[in-house]
């Protein structure tokens, strides 16, 4: 099969081997099973010699205004202006690349117009593959003008996803991106749609070392975690928060945050206002096997995203024991029930959560049960990641016969 991608996102999120594997994931899918693959890409300093069969293709890449003296009507009407010329530079390479390509692949909203432009001229078929949404206050209880300001603020994001694609390939990380599609492109015409959890592999214990993701706690000390790319609406501010009135409580305790991003300064300053630097730590980008590390360290894992709290750090702090405190958005307490595969509590009241873990630390019963029971739903939820690709793969060579 010869297969062309096209996205405007960096193959790491936080660098080569760091941050979400799923794309790297998916194009050594496409590599590992001899297909010809050609990447049409704006990551400038991207390298991926070790997949032999991909050919990368740089576009260029457009600097986005973000200087709030600007304003944000000029700041919105530049995204999209910018937005507008990345489908003309899209269109103009697919029409120069991936002439002989069996099937077009749009990962992310970054191209998905200039990919259908293309596949409707040349009659090719398409992928579209979206990492979750953030437009779940869609389909839930927003009021009018909420919806009105999510229109205006991400239009690029509502236009990707109305546009039917051959084949829609959408992450059920629990913002409820197939209820989100349906209701934009409406139920008749939604297209095929494949709804997939990303994938979770059990870490190597013989091959980790725990103390190598950069330990600094005591020996007796309490550990919290949080892994996440570091954005305001990851909201590790609460976790902060909930972490300070645990830590009154057991000074013994230390909180380690795992990631980079445009957010990490106001946590960083946060943490200095309320006088907890030497209780909490910021590690940066690690790669897989020093997370693991950091989640068999750990005791507590908090997750206080909007949205959804359903992303792939929850799963793999299970996957390693430690006990999920976090907040009912989005789909989340289908996999967490609190007080029994976790900690949940309404995301209006988050700091309910540090009440629920202050508690728990007296009682080991609770915390047992808790481990056992959310392990036993992670393994009857939950695919590797070479579940998880196999399942797209068969799903786009069927869409290549057709």
């Amino acid at each position: 099969m010869r297969i062309c991608f096209i996205t405007d996102l960096p193959v790491w999120s936080l660098g080569k081997g760091k941050g979400a594997p799923s794309f790297y994931n998916t194009l050594e899918l496409y590599n590992d099973r001899g297909d010809q693959v050609t990447l049409i890409t704006t990551e400038q300093d991207l390298e991926l010699s070790e997949l032999a069969n991909i050919k990368v293709v740089k576009l260029r890449k457009y600097r986005l205004l973000h200087s709030r003296m600007l304003g944000g009507s000029l700041r919105l009407f530049h995204k999209y202006y910018l937005y507008v010329k990345y489908q003309l530079d899209g269109l103009r390479e697919l029409k120069r690349t991936a002439s002989d390509a069996d099937v077009v692949y749009a990962y992310e909203i970054g191209f998905v117009p200039a990919a259908k432009m293309f596949c409707r001229s040349s009659g090719k078929k398409w992928v579209s593959r979206f990492q979750g949404t953030i437009l779940t206050d869609l389909i839930q209880t927003s009021g009018r003008w909420r919806k009105i300001r999510l229109y205006l603020q991400f239009y690029d994001h509502i236009l990707a996803l109305k546009m039917q694609s051959s084949l829609t390939i959408m992450t059920d990380d629990g913002t409820k991106g197939d209820q989100v599609l349906r209701t934009l492109r409406g139920v008749s015409r939604a297209g095929k749609i494949e709804f997939y959890k990303n994938g979770v592999d059990s870490p190597d214990l013989g091959s980790i070392d725990i103390a190598d993701f950069g330990q600094v706690h005591q020996a007796q000390e309490i550990v919290f975690s949080s892994v996440s790319r570091v954005q305001r609406w990851k909201r590790l501010d609460r976790s902060v928060e909930v972490f300070e009135a645990f830590q009154q409580r057991y000074p013994q305790s230390h909180y380690y945050i795992v990631g980079e991003g445009p957010a990490l300064a106001a946590v960083k300053e946060l943490v200095i206002v309320k006088g907890l630097q030497a209780k909490i730590s910021f590690l940066g980008s690690l790669d897989k096997s020093q997370i693991y590390g950091l989640l068999l360290e750990s005791k507590y894992f908090l997750s206080s995203y909007e949205l959804s709290n359903l992303g792939n750090p929850l799963f793999e702090a299970i996957c390693c024991g430690a006990i999920v405190a976090t907040l009912d958005n989005g789909a989340t307490c289908e996999m967490i029930h609190d007080q029994v595969t976790g900690l949940l509590s309404p995301e209006e009241r988050y700091m309910d959560n540090a009440d629920k873990l202050i508690a728990l630390e007296s009682d080991q019963a609770l915390q047992k049960a808790i481990l056992l029971e959310a392990k036993t739903q992670f393994s009857r939820v939950m695919d590797s990641w070479s579940q998880r690709m196999d399942k797209e793969y068969n799903a786009v060579a069927i869409l290549n016969d057709e």
